[in-house]
């Protein structure tokens, strides 16, 4: 009830704060000043602890460590001359291995535009005969799909015209939002801009893409920013219906970030925030080995997010993934049941492949009238071994 009250909020008192980049990129956002205070007075008290849990079984592929941002807080680029770009051949041998271990995602990740600031990594995508990063992952999308998993890709912002190269061949797409703030850790000559993530989003919409994006907890950002974030999610989610889920993410200790960690109580209250500020239909997930998962799991957590039983967390190297074990003792702990899910929502599928009862996302707005793709489709309605560990996760979410 609570979030259908902060849902409904009056708009005739817009923020006076400006979302950095908003205007370069033509990003209108209306946040009423009232939503954001109703917002910032939620507390875990207010919301209802989840009726399950999911998680997907993913393989984590690092395409590339390349990235043109420097962020302070990651660990997961490496300057140039020393980032590499995953072969073909061991994309393949990747997503084998997950494949044989009964994962239904590849998650593809790199930083935004490497072969825009890496020569090396442009020389070679050029003579393997790509003129870019997002061309070469439409073709590793591809072998994941071959391979018999759906790709799940985060290749940070993008513009139209690459999303629609590779939406084609993924189930769903994601990039975290991070912040709506403009904060220290994003700086230097190469800062992160929160109008081109919004863009971004944006643009998943436009496309009719099933999208996933995020905030990050103790970047730097106070708890108006936090507010702000979670309510432009939901605005851009209201005029698509495509966001999936929304991960809250606390920042943890590495090399590169000496910066403390959140600590429960404010993890606590930002779950809960976003919980009462995003629909139903729109999953609030903690990443388990980011997170102390039990003490936040009655604030409006549902999702797990992916985890891998066969590949590391490249991104967060120093956290391992819990094993299935675990997760099943965070549910126990929930009393509530653990599910296993698809890298695509069951909502954004068809009528043909969505189980009784699962209300559908609304039209979207483009000319096919889907949300996934033909080639998606027919990955998981095919007969092979792939196609059947894709549905036998839909029954079991229906016999659950």
């Amino acid at each position: 009830m609570l979030a259908e009250s902060v849902r409904h909020i009056p708009v005739e008192r817009p923020r006076e704060t400006v979302i950095p980049g908003a205007d370069k990129y033509d990003v209108d956002l209306s946040i009423p000043e009232a939503a954001v205070e109703r917002l910032l007075a939620v507390s875990p008290a207010d919301v209802e602890p989840a009726d399950e849990l999911t998680f997907a079984r993913n393989v984590f592929v690092p395409l590339t460590t390349a990235c043109r941002y420097t962020c302070t807080y990651c660990t997961y680029y490496d300057p140039p001359g020393q980032a590499s770009l995953m072969s073909p051949e061991e994309v393949r041998d990747v997503v084998q291995t997950g494949a044989d271990a009964g994962c239904t995602e590849a998650l593809f990740t790199f930083g935004d535009d490497p072969d825009d600031r890496y020569t090396a990594v442009h020389d070679q995508l050029a003579e393997w005969g790509h003129d870019s990063i997002h061309t070469y992952l439409r073709e590793v999308s591809e072998i994941a799909l071959d391979e018999g998993l759906l790709p799940h890709s985060n290749p940070g912002d993008q513009t139209p015209e690459q999303m629609e190269l590779v939406a084609e061949v993924n189930a769903s797409m994601g990039v975290m939002l991070e912040t709506t703030a403009d904060v220290q850790a994003h700086g230097g000559p190469r800062a992160k801009n929160p109008g081109q993530r919004l863009n971004t989003i944006r643009t998943a919409g436009e496309l009719g893409v099933p999208f996933t994006t995020g905030i990050l907890v103790g970047i730097g950002e106070d708890w108006a920013d936090r507010a702000e974030s979670l309510l432009a999610i939901r605005e851009l989610h209201e005029r698509y219906d495509h966001v999936q889920e929304v991960i809250i993410q606390p920042v943890r200790q590495n090399e590169r970030w000496r910066g403390e960690t959140p600590g429960v109580d404010i993890l606590r209250r930002a779950v809960a925030m976003a919980r009462a500020a995003l629909p139903e239909e729109v999953s609030v997930q903690v990443p388990p080995n980011l997170a102390p998962v039990r003490d936040v799991v009655d604030c409006g957590v549902d999702d797990l997010g992916g985890v891998s039983p066969v590949t590391d967390d490249h991104i967060n190297p120093d956290y391992n993934w819990p094993a299935l074990r675990e997760l099943e003792d965070i549910a126990e702990y929930a009393g509530v049941p653990l599910r296993e899910r698809l890298p695509v929502y069951e909502r954004f599928l068809p009528a043909s492949l969505r189980t009784t009862g699962v209300e559908p996302a609304a039209h979207p707005p483009t000319e096919s009238g889907r949300w996934i793709s033909e080639r998606i489709e027919s990955a998981i309605d095919a007969g092979d071994e792939a196609g059947q560990r894709y549905r036998a996760v839909l029954s079991d979410a229906a016999a659950d």
